[in-house]
């Protein structure tokens, strides 16, 4: 039964919805095409870059660190699941045979330019108790991709090479006890990934090397959280000791067991709008004026777009389905977010 019960709180629509938000905002802005200049690069939030590179860029951040107050009984466990986007690159190298010598032909465009890759960390169930001896480190470390494939789009051969560089840091899980059966736990996220010649590295070169949209679910058994917003007068002393570093935990069900650290400050327990018509990535418009700028792109940008990436293939036929009377429904909406809380 306990099982069950942890993987509901995991696959909990609600925080699935959040957290798909948090890992995707600024992943594309409009008007999508990756050679638009704001979409030659990634835009992301919660960059934990190498530690070698910070070194030299004091204003970035080589760790992410989450703390907050949870209370419960002596047998009380957290689960701490760790997200983040890694950088993928894909090139295309287009030739087609003529006169026994490769030739370029401009008629080929598969996907090419920047991807990204989900990852995700779990610990498993900790006992908090436990975390208070021993402080439970869990290595990151995924190798270095180098892929290439020949594929054939209209009657022409392409090889595509897909690159990605290696990842490596530390997510280290501790907790203090400070009070009967009261801890404050720390979840610190590192990256020591190795790099040449950091002194030299520009940000957006060591992009590919750093976890991107980091983020930290933390779910407790026999145990809730603290609102690290609200605690109330008898947890504020507590709440304002936690150190939280490019980022902000917030409160997800309303039981308080669970909780997201995330790099975009939110309320606690956030909802995804009912309206919404999915993943857009661009937080800077309002929906209705970015449905209704989609929408209004020519055929060719369309499939320019659709061909760059599966996700903004997705969004574009999302966008293709809302109707006029769905589209309607955002315009002059008033919402009050006072008595919503």
């Amino acid at each position: 039964m306990k099982q069950e019960k942890r993987n509901h709180i995991e696959t909990n629509p609600v925080l699935e919805d959040i957290t798909r938000t948090v890992l995707y905002e600024g992943y594309s802005l409009f008007p999508y095409h990756r050679g638009a200049l704001k979409n030659q690069k990634p835009i992301p939030f919660g960059v934990v870059f190498p530690e070698a590179y910070t070194v030299y860029n004091p204003h970035a951040h080589s760790c992410s660190q989450t703390e907050c107050i949870i209370t419960g009984t002596e047998d009380a466990f957290v689960n701490i699941t760790v997200r983040f986007l890694h950088l993928l690159k894909t090139k295309i190298e287009n030739t087609t045979k003529g006169n026994g010598t490769d030739q370029p032909n401009s008629e080929i465009s598969p996907v090419k330019g920047w991807q990204t890759i989900e990852r995700k960390i779990s610990s498993g169930p900790l006992s908090i108790p436990q975390l208070t001896k021993k402080t439970k480190v869990i290595p990151v470390a995924f190798g270095k991709l180098n892929e290439n494939k020949i594929m054939t789009y209209d009657n022409a051969n392409a090889k595509q090479l897909t690159v990605a560089s290696a990842l490596n840091g530390s997510i280290s899980i501790s907790a203090v006890c400070i009070r009967k059966n009261t801890y404050r736990i720390t979840v610190r996220i590192c990256n020591t990934t190795s790099i040449k010649d950091a002194s030299k590295k520009t940000r957006d070169e060591v992009l590919s090397q750093s976890f991107l949209s980091t983020h930290t679910i933390l779910n407790v058994e026999k145990a809730e959280f603290i609102s690290s917003q609200n605690p109330g007068d008898a947890w504020k002393n507590f709440t304002d000791e936690c150190v939280n570093i490019n980022s902000w935990p917030i409160l997800i069900d309303e039981h308080n067991h669970t909780m997201l650290s995330s790099p975009i400050i939110l309320y606690d327990h956030p909802k995804i709008n009912p309206q919404s018509s999915g993943d857009l990535f661009d937080s800077t418009e309002i929906e209705e004026a970015l449905l209704l700028h989609v929408a209004m792109l020519s055929p060719g940008e369309k499939r320019s777009i659709a061909a760059s990436d599966e996700k903004l293939n997705a969004m574009l036929t999302r966008v293709g389905q809302v109707t006029p009377e769905e589209l309607m429904r955002f315009h002059s909406g008033l919402k009050d977010i006072y008595n919503d809380q």
